[in-house]
């Protein structure tokens, strides 16, 4: 439930309104003169400011956003709008409202005793200001603070000096959540209303152009406690294949029976060795006609090939699914360095489903047969196997499966510092040849200003030499030159 508030645009002016009549959803016009009058009328603009909320009081609620002078200043000047729910409550922070712009119509509507309606547009709506994030929990001080409404306790002198203060200090959370949007969640919904719904209409009538509609096929998902797998695809799902997608059901195809159980990074790199590539939906399409999809356990968002089941092969448990999560990215520094950009990350090409590299994801899925890792793989051949297959561990121990998350997140740890030491061995005869180029920059700026204060002493001087020079040439007789090694005779 929002209330909105209605500002005139500057550029608006008073709207005359048109008039029209509205029985059984056909909307006609009340007479012919007010036909005429409605072409000739043109309308005023207005901007929205929705609230969330209701509006008891107006004025309080004009005040939240600013007042008048800030709801003006950010229509002429495109601004943004900040919202306080709780204006009086000095410790919670604004809500933004961003600008967005629209094509809406306001229109005041009266019923009549008849049923009819009679409305009036006012004017259209070209822009609206709205929240977009929650809004952030609030931490109510004490009664010292008057639960919100004073920020300090007296006055500024007391409470630097500490007089008159007794109690330990308030020092609110600097947040509550890192996640301020709504956030899309899995709800499965009850399967018996699915069976109940209305079948989907697929064609409006009342219209002369025909609708495009594509059936949709979706994969067949299995649980754990689901008893028998599917042996055959969903109903249509070859029919709805294209030429170039059969290549690569044809490739799946090889690898399912190499393999019964694959995650789809680990599918499409093998897919790329062999020359085929393919976007999202394709792929979801030629996963569909020869696999189905592990939805929990063991194999979590594994597809698996049509008719096999994991449940009855020991073997399997090379092939199940580890969820790691480093322990660096549960952090909070981590977060604020993502934030800031100043974590050591470098770009990524695909994931990496092999755990060659330290993984970018706060939940990464790896495949105990990809992962290359020695100490990975021995403790699975060293493991013993369950008699019957677990829904939290698989045909594996808890112990072989602690063991396995500990190797990975010291392995992870160890590749982390071996590329900060590479980029800073990297780095450093970079950083040296900048220094040296600074340098040699700053001399050289420095250079002229010396070469100026020299050359006039080396000009005088010059000028001494020639004068000197052409005087001793004078004063001396000519003499002929003597070259080395020779006697000549001047008698």
């Amino acid at each position: 439930m929002g209330a909105s508030l209605l500002n005139p645009s500057p550029d608006s002016h008073t709207p005359r309104g048109d008039r029209y009549a509205m029985e059984s959803g056909a909307v006609s016009p009340q007479s012919s003169q007010d036909a005429e009058d409605a072409e000739d009328a043109k309308l005023g603009s207005v901007t929205l400011v929705e609230v969330p909320g209701r509006a008891n009081d107006i004025e309080e609620a004009v005040a939240a956003v600013g007042g008048p002078k800030a709801v003006t200043d950010a229509i002429v000047n495109k601004g943004k709008l900040r919202l306080r729910l709780c204006r009086r409550y000095q410790f919670q922070a604004p809500l933004p409202m961003k600008r967005h712009r629209t094509s809406d119509l306001l229109v005041k509507a009266r019923k009549k005793e008849d049923g009819t309606w009679d409305y009036e547009a006012i004017a259209w709506v070209p822009t609206s200001f709205r929240t977009e994030v929650l809004a952030d929990f609030l931490f109510v001080p004490g009664s010292e603070l008057k639960h919100g409404e004073h920020s300090i306790i007296g006055s500024i002198e007391q409470e630097i000096s500490g007089e008159g203060v007794s109690g330990a200090p308030y020092m609110p959370p600097a947040y509550f959540t890192r996640v301020d949007t709504p956030q899309a969640y899995d709800f499965e919904e009850n399967s018996f209303l699915k069976r109940q719904r209305n079948p989907e209409v697929k064609a409006i009538a009342g219209t002369s152009e025909a609708k495009l509609y594509r059936d949709w096929v979706g994969v067949h998902i299995m649980k754990f406690n689901n008893k028998e797998p599917p042996t055959k695809p969903p109903e249509g799902a070859k029919d709805s294949l294209r030429e170039d997608e059969k290549q690569i059901v044809a490739g799946l195809e090889k690898l399912f029976a190499e393999r019964p159980l694959w995650l789809r990074g680990p599918a499409e790199e093998r897919l790329k060795e062999m020359g085929l590539s393919a976007n999202v939906s394709t792929m979801q399409k030629s996963f569909i006609c020869v696999s189905y999809l592990w939805s929990d356990g063991p194999w979590r968002q594994v597809y698996i090939r049509l008719g096999f089941d994991p449940r009855t092969d020991p073997g399997t448990r090379f092939m199940q699914v580890i969820d790691f999560r480093d322990r660096l990215l549960k952090e909070r520094r981590a977060y604020f360095e993502r934030v800031q950009g100043t974590m050591d990350q470098q770009p990524v090409q695909a994931l990496d489903c092999h755990f060659r590299t330290p993984p970018v994801n706060r939940s990464q899925l790896y495949q105990y047969l990809d992962i290359e890792d020695e100490v990975v793989q021995q403790i699975l051949q060293s493991s013993e196997v369950l008699k019957e297959c677990s829904f939290k561990t698989g045909w594996l121990p808890q112990q072989t499966l602690d063991a396995i998350r500990e190797r990975m997140a010291v392995k992870a740890e160890l590749l982390r510092r071996s590329r900060q030491h590479a980029l800073q061995d990297a780095t450093t005869p970079a950083v040296a040849n900048e220094a040296a180029s600074s340098q040699k920059k700053k001399r050289d700026a420095q250079a002229p200003e010396a070469l100026k204060d020299e050359a006039p002493k080396k000009r005088r001087k010059s000028s001494k030499e020639a004068d000197a020079s052409v005087e001793k040439e004078h004063r001396a007789p000519m003499r002929p030159k003597q070259s080395k090694g020779s006697l000549v005779d001047l008698k």
